[in-house]
């Protein structure tokens, strides 16, 4: 029953993505999909519905709603956004009228998450009473803030063990495939100028609409986890991940995000410092990745054009001064640099402790600016530690364990954040839905599991 549940809601999910990749209205396809959820499988299989989110993750449609904000930010919808919600409600409803677990529970990261919600709160409900800002567009900001972590808090409560966690990260690479082959497809029949992207994101022939950095972080994250297999697990595993590693990365090269880009290439060197086996073949593994781009034409020349394009060339007409001389940066990686001056030097002083409000400082490319604008140091240093703590647990679950499955995913995950937080030097990473969703999973699974193994270190 509970495999035919979550077919019937993946179907659903799936004709929403058709109907949205040709530009039309998803609207009733997403009201039946939350419907369905709320009904059957938050009350009849938490676990199933939770199976419904992994594949929604990536594969879920997009209503742009950018019609109704005129602003720099658009509002966008998913399916997820509504199976989610609506999941978490009656998951909460049903624990609330069942009695089977307790509502209120304790994780490692809860209270940094739940003081940073309230700076982000206090701080727009400021800007909204200051007419700063617009209520209407900085709620939807602020509540897709919110719906990362009850994703966090529910999948934490969820998942009762490590065959749940098996279960959970087989249907991810199930995804990742779908996602591959999907973001190949698109680049080679999108048009010129089409870079990769994730699934239903934007239609064929609108390339300039597509978010490759999206991908770009999903990947990040995804081969995270593959650097932690082939790190701690047998042959056997290693070896599938190593395959599926060279097949994926035409798609992440497609994507042509240079802050991914550096994301990767930091991931990488992460996984051959923390890594306590096969360092030799880590390295091994990066020096091949190099060599197989630069002998393959048909990805170095994008990729190299993308990247030299950055600081020479005709586009490169926006000049800075700094300690080394002066340096020459096209206009997207000027609006990087820009944002972290007007961050710094213009947002932050207008107020210092809580920031301007979610949306207040409009559209900033680049992830730190964007907190210390909208957040102010208060908001900054909660952000830091909640970081700090999700690294913490990791590393602590990593060097205590001595489950292969465990350490593969403790460190995997630890290398992915590494990649994150380079990657969010240029881009807004830890707002971006499509990375988000898989990262607070991600999290909630290495804390569930931290949660575990000091019970079993307890027990024993």
């Amino acid at each position: 029953m509970q495999v035919i549940l979550v077919l019937i809601a993946l179907v659903v999910a799936a004709f929403a993505g058709h109907l949205a990749g040709g530009g039309a209205n998803v609207a009733p396809a997403l009201a039946l999909g939350a419907a369905f959820v709320s009904i059957l499988l938050a009350f009849l299989s938490p676990k199933s519905g939770l199976t419904v989110l992994v594949f929604a993750m990536l594969l879920s449609p997009e209503i742009n709603l950018a019609g109704l904000s005129g602003t720099s930010r658009d509002i966008v919808l998913r399916y997820d956004d509504i199976i989610l919600i609506v999941l978490f409600l009656s998951w909460f409803a049903k624990t609330a009228i069942l009695k089977d677990k307790p509502l209120v529970f304790r994780s490692p990261v809860q209270n940094p998450i739940l003081l940073y919600t309230m700076v982000c709160v206090l701080s727009t409900a400021f800007a909204v009473l200051g007419g700063k800002v617009r209520w209407e567009v900085s709620i939807f900001y602020v509540l897709k803030y919110v719906e990362y972590f009850l994703l966090y808090f529910m999948t934490f409560n969820i998942i009762e063990s490590k065959d749940d966690v098996r279960r959970y990260l087989k249907y991810g690479a199930i995804v990742a495939a779908i996602v591959t082959v999907y973001a190949v497809w698109y680049y080679l029949n999108a048009g010129a100028g089409a870079r990769a992207t994730t699934p239903f994101e934007v239609p064929l022939g609108k390339p300039d609409e597509s978010e490759p950095a999206s991908l770009g972080g999903y990947y990040i994250l995804v081969f995270g986890l593959i650097f932690g297999v082939i790190s701690e697990m047998p042959v056997r595993s290693f070896a599938w991940s190593f395959a599926a590693m060279v097949a994926m990365m035409p798609a992440f090269v497609f994507t042509l995000s240079r802050s991914s880009y550096i994301g990767l290439a930091f991931s990488a060197a992460a996984a051959v410092l923390l890594s306590k086996k096969r360092k030799l073949f880590l390295t091994g593994v990066f020096l091949a990745g190099m060599a197989a781009l630069v002998m393959t034409p048909f990805l170095a020349e994008r990729a190299k054009e993308r990247v030299e394009i950055t600081y020479s060339g005709v586009y490169a007409t926006n000049t800075f001064q700094t300690p080394f001389g002066e340096i020459r940066l096209e206009e997207s990686a000027a609006m990087r640099v820009r944002a972290w001056q007007r961050s710094v030097f213009y947002w932050l002083p207008k107020n210092i402790l809580i920031g301007n409000g979610v949306t207040g400082t409009g559209l900033v490319d680049a992830q730190l600016p964007l907190v210390i604008g909208e957040t102010g140091v208060i908001g900054f240093l909660l952000w830091i530690w909640m970081i700090y703590v999700c690294f913490k647990v990791a590393w602590r679950l990593y060097r205590g364990s001595q489950e292969p499955f465990v350490r593969a995913i403790s460190i995997g995950y630890i290398i992915g954040l590494i990649g994150l937080l380079f990657q969010s030097t240029g881009v807004n990473t830890f707002i971006i839905v499509r990375i988000m969703e898989p990262f607070w999973f991600l999290t909630a699974v290495v804390m569930k599991m931290a949660q575990m193994e000091e019970l079993v270190a307890k027990s024993s």
